[in-house]
């Protein structure tokens, strides 16, 4: 949670990349990935694609419901 709460802090001083905040953070790819997926799971960040890199910024926008997380099914041989 404690890395959570850094990146959203990053995120509020502007957009980021992901060797940014990795670089700000000082983790590796693997634990990145997942706080990532965390935070844009519960709606608190937004990604999109600038100049071909990809960038993350804080959510502005209120009242937006977390999404539910499914975890990957594998379909029956």
């Amino acid at each position: 949670m404690l890395y959570q709460q850094k990146i959203l802090g990053y995120l509020q001083e502007g957009v980021r990349s992901w060797d940014q905040l990795r670089s700000l953070l000082r983790v590796n790819d693997d634990r990145l990935g997942f706080m990532i997926l965390t935070l844009l799971n519960e709606r608190k960040i937004w990604t999109a694609q600038k100049k071909g890199v990809r960038v993350y910024g804080l959510e502005r926008r209120s009242g937006i419901a977390p999404r539910a997380f499914h975890p990957e099914r594998r379909s029956p041989e």
